[in-house]
């Protein structure tokens, strides 16, 4: 074969390689049973699916969300709050990268989309016990300080009320979603433990507050203006009516102040938080209009104070509603899209305000935000060709359920092709040709295939312990250990740190298989497994 027909064929099957990769790359796999290089690779198959797309990332997120709950709620428990600031900045992170990972796998209508929203009520449900429980803490503490007057004693108790059934009704509701949640991880073989854990420690901080408001004297449970058990009757009532309302809805905050002068302000609170200050009129009597706009679903508290005088507890409900989102996608440009569309409750009315999801076909995401009218406006910068385009409404925060819009098709024209590209293209090709005709056929020594360097590994020394963890726990901690050890990022998964670190091939391999496909470990494999990931002399106590 002469030179320039090795030429040819060489440079003919590079452009087949590459359109091999292309295609790989437009479509990579992800710890699939098609790229299981060896047999200790995880088998997916041991992940049971429901939902389409690749679930199996989804699921290591899922058992670190659930035993964030398990530590936050701990923490709070132990009054350890600033631990516990950091174990909800902690689980707010990985719960955003759970909702982008849901949204860009579009899972959100299964059941991965049903743990999504059980996840965000139990992370505003922790965030809000985390809050609440400090305010106890600081009530205790003012309560000691104003012994021997009744006043301050008294407003102190009203508001312990208050937060005693917030904290009650929080907890009925996040022991509700104890059910549903731990069938969804028992079907991904996610350990549901830290979550049952949680829910304990979420019940034993509701007690202690019961505790406390028993042993100070607490005003009972009373709603409206009815009275305390076991105190006198405020001076100052509240009633909230009607009893239940949904977004958009006014209930209206009422009550009478008993020898009150006309003109003393009454600042009203609702959830503990202040809402609004408004006047004693001249009949003794105060309204405010509350508008039900970006609260949970659920149970609501209501009191109202007047100087040192607390009125007693007012509840009321929030009920769920379904919206509507429309979409209207047209050509803005040649390289732009826009879109343009409302969100309204099931009844017709407008939701201001609210963060609406433009998702493309082709997984790019874009946000906008409805205005008062509830209309939200964008454009999205596409490449040129046919593209589906879909609005979504996730609802976190509100008391609405989550909504998507039919999804529409639009053509991006582009600016044209330049001419530029063509040039370069035939210069090149011109080149080579040139090229292989100046070539001697007899000199054409083989071009030696330079291997792409691999990542340095530094072996650094590091001390662990495993006492008083499972046996899947301590082989994660090994695994982080020895990462750490051969200074790889914390980014980089089990099959990359084989890939770079090949003298530890077998330690990874095994850590995938326990990790992904649920395998537990030996205890012979755990200890061969810490020896390696200190370097043997280096084990730690």
């Amino acid at each position: 074969m002469n030179a320039r027909a090795s030429h040819i064929i060489l440079a003919a099957a590079t452009v087949l390689v590459l359109l091999l990769l292309a295609g790989e790359a437009a479509s990579p796999l992800l710890y699939t049973a098609e790229n299981t290089a060896t047999p200790a690779h995880a088998d997916p198959a041991t992940v049971q699916k429901k939902s389409p797309g690749n679930a199996d990332a989804l699921v290591p997120l899922m058992d670190d969300l659930l035993g964030q709950t398990g530590t936050l709620a701990l923490t709070i428990k132990l009054k350890d709050y600033e631990s516990a600031e950091r174990d909800l900045a902690r689980y707010s992170e990985l719960s955003r990268q759970f909702d982008r990972l849901v949204v860009t796998l579009d899972v959100s209508g299964t059941d991965i989309g049903e743990f999504q929203q059980n996840n965000r009520q139990n992370q505003e449900a922790l965030t809000t016990l985390l809050n609440d429980t400090r305010r106890f803490e600081d009530l205790k503490r003012l309560e000691i300080e104003v012994q021997g007057d009744d006043g301050q004693r008294m407003a102190i108790a009203y508001e312990g009320e208050a937060l005693r059934q917030k904290m009650q009704k929080g907890f009925a509701s996040y022991a509700g979603r104890e059910a549903e949640t731990t069938r969804i991880a028992e079907r991904y073989e996610v350990n549901a433990t830290p979550y049952r854990q949680s829910v304990e420690h979420f019940a034993e901080v509701a007690d202690a507050a019961d505790d406390w408001r028993k042993s100070s004297g607490g005003t009972g449970s009373g709603s409206g203006t009815g009275s305390g058990s076991g105190t006198l009757r405020s001076p100052l009532g509240i009633a909230v009516t009607p009893a239940e309302g949904r977004y958009g809805d006014t209930l209206i905050i009422t009550g009478r102040y008993t020898g009150g002068t006309p003109g003393t302000p009454i600042e009203v609170y609702v959830d503990s938080r202040s809402t609004a200050a408004v006047a004693l009129g001249d009949g003794g009597t105060y309204g405010y209009p509350y508008r039900i706009g970006r609260a949970l679903a659920g149970p609501h508290l209501a009191y109202a104070v007047a100087g040192a005088i607390y009125s007693e507890v007012a509840t009321f409900t929030v009920l769920a509603s379904d919206t509507a989102i429309t979409l209207a996608a047209a050509e803005a440009n040649a390289t732009a899209v826009a879109c343009t569309g409302n969100l309204t409750t099931a009844e017709g009315l407008p939701v201001a305000g609210a963060p609406v999801l433009l998702r493309v076909g082709d997984g790019t995401l874009a946000p906008a935000q409805t205005d008062q009218n509830g209309t939200y406006r964008t454009e999205i910068v596409l490449p040129a060709g046919e593209h589906t385009i879909r609005a979504e409404f996730h609802a976190a925060g509100y008391p609405l359920n989550a909504s998507e819009s039919p999804i529409e098709t639009v053509a991006v024209r582009g600016e044209g092709l330049s001419v530029l590209p063509f040039v370069a293209a035939l210069a090149a090709a011109a080149g080579t040709g040139w090229y292989l005709r100046r070539r001697r056929p007899e000199e054409h020594p083989a071009a030696e295939q330079e291997e792409a360097p691999q990542q340095e590994v530094v072996e650094a020394p590091v001390r662990i312990s495993i006492a008083g963890l499972s046996l899947r726990e301590a082989a994660t901690v090994l695994f982080r250990a020895l990462r750490a050890r051969l200074g790889l990022a914390d980014t980089r998964t089990p099959r990359d740190c084989a890939r770079i670190a090949p003298d530890h091939a077998g330690f990874f391999e095994r850590y995938e298989k326990i990790r992904y496909a649920g395998e537990v470990p030996t205890d012979e494999e755990i200890r061969a497994m810490e020896e390696e990931a200190v370097g043997g002399d280096d084990r730690a106590a």
